[in-house]
């Protein structure tokens, strides 16, 4: 399929209805606007407890569907691990064919088929399904630093992808079945190791995608993996001609945005998708700030209090109504690294007010590209949502509820050492509840519901 027949294809297919909600390109398990909240409903605290011993710790976890789990360790060797009633096991292992620094993205290849791509250290995209393993010259090296993004074309059986080439351009990439390539690009100038989100932020019915752009190294904290950070959000379009910059926010220095991954989620009055961000400086340190889509730009709508000294970060896990009533919070962990503080916010105009705190929690690893160490979703089933997260220690996972304006912990999991991986939350069994997944530096533990 030629390039504009590809991208035509894609706007028919959300213009016919995948679009609007900021489900619209939805990943085969989960969705694609970075915000780290989980659908279904769980048993917790009942649970059955699997566990199973891993040679090198895991850093990354996805749920693959129907019953399967796909990780990359720390040393970048790709595994699948079938889930059961009865226990876990090894389904299939390939050594040290991925990059470690970012995750596997599932994808569907015919139909109800799933897979998984990734990307391989030389900057290949490599996609496995049933036991097989290929790895493809798309036409662009990868950035070995990212993960790819699947966009599922309504009118195909397969996901095409969105990724972060090497040189910094955004990549749409098409053929995934049978011979994965470059249909368009654009020189966005992204961050090597930004994640692509993707929502409607304008309500038109077409999604954007959202990366963070325009290295600098004039923040000195490396939190994130490294010195490098953004200086700017850019909004991607998609038109009959391919892909192109439609906006692009920038911080002024010494301010940058102190993250990787862009989260799209209706915040306040309106159900349009905005962009949430952390926006750190030297004199202030972290802020948690909300862009909106205004007057055909990406422009500043609200941000927190800033937390007053340089070095010191916020990390933004996601949006939800925690108390359910009706209102969106964002929820961030201030200082994840030094007695963390997990903060509710609420906006009120042009604020993000905190309403509730609880301090001694961590949601991230100092240094480390993995920001994906809590999330948000109703395992209990009260049809209130729980934020998951490692107590400070990182050997403990808690549980904890919005009442009443306060944070209480509801369940709480030891685990055998620190939290190593990405926690998963998925329905693993098949049986319609949602399950959690989280690997430490020695052991895989899958916790599933039970009726």
């Amino acid at each position: 399929m030629s390039r504009p027949a590809v991208i035509a294809a894609l706007l028919l297919a959300l213009c016919l209805g995948q679009g609007g909600d900021g489900a619209a390109w939805p990943l085969s398990e989960g969705d694609v606007s970075g915000n780290r909240v989980a659908a279904g409903k769980g048993s917790f605290p009942r649970w059955q407890a699997l566990s199973l011993a891993t040679e090198v710790p895991l850093r990354w976890l996805v749920a693959l569907p129907p019953h399967r789990l796909a990780a990359v360790d720390r040393e970048g060797t790709l595994w699948i691990f079938e889930v059961s009633r009865a226990g876990l096991s090894v389904a299939a292992r390939y050594g040290e064919i991925a990059s470690p620094d970012g995750p596997p993205a599932v994808v569907r290849l015919d139909g109800e088929k799933r897979g998984l791509a990734l990307v391989a250290r030389d900057g290949r995209l490599v996609v496995w399904s049933d036991g097989a393993l290929r790895s493809y010259a798309v036409g662009a090296p990868l950035s070995r630093l990212a993960a790819p993004t699947p966009l599922i074309l309504g009118s195909a059986q397969w996901d095409d992808l969105l990724a972060v080439a090497a040189d910094g351009a955004v990549l749409l990439i098409g053929n995934l079945p049978s011979g994965p390539r470059v249909v368009s690009r654009v020189d966005a100038r992204a961050l090597p190791d930004a994640r692509i989100t993707v929502a409607d932020l304008d309500g038109d019915g077409i999604p954007e995608a959202v990366v963070l752009s325009d290295p600098t190294e004039r923040y000195a904290h490396g939190a994130l993996g490294d010195g490098v950070e953004a200086s700017s959000v850019t909004v991607l379009r998609l038109s009959p001609s391919g892909l192109s910059i439609r906006a692009r926010h920038v911080v002024l220095a010494p301010a940058v945005i102190e993250d990787l991954v862009p989260i799209l989620a209706p915040v306040g009055e309106g159900a349009r998708p905005l962009v949430v961000v952390t926006r750190s400086s030297p004199q202030h340190g972290a802020t948690v700030v909300v862009l909106g889509w205004k007057d055909r730009a990406l422009q500043p709508l609200a941000e927190g209090p800033a937390l007053g000294q340089g070095q010191h970060w916020a990390h933004v896990l996601g949006a939800a109504d925690l108390a359910g009533e009706g209102t969106t919070d964002i929820v961030a962990v201030r200082t994840p690294h030094i007695g963390g503080v997990l903060t509710a916010y609420r906006r009120r105009g042009g604020a993000l007010v905190p309403v509730a705190q609880a301090s001694g929690y961590s949601s991230h690893l100092f240094g480390s590209r993995n920001q994906d160490q809590a999330l948000i979703a109703d395992f209990d089933g009260n049809g209130r949502p729980e934020v998951v997260l490692p107590r400070q220690s990182r050997e403990v996972l808690v549980a904890l509820e919005l009442e009443g304006g306060r944070f209480v912990e509801r369940w709480s999991l030891a685990l055998r050492s620190p939290v190593e991986s990405s926690l998963v939350a998925a329905d693993l069994s098949g049986d319609g509840l949602v399950d959690l997944a989280v690997a430490d530096r020695g052991l895989l533990h899958v916790f599933l519901s039970v009726r």
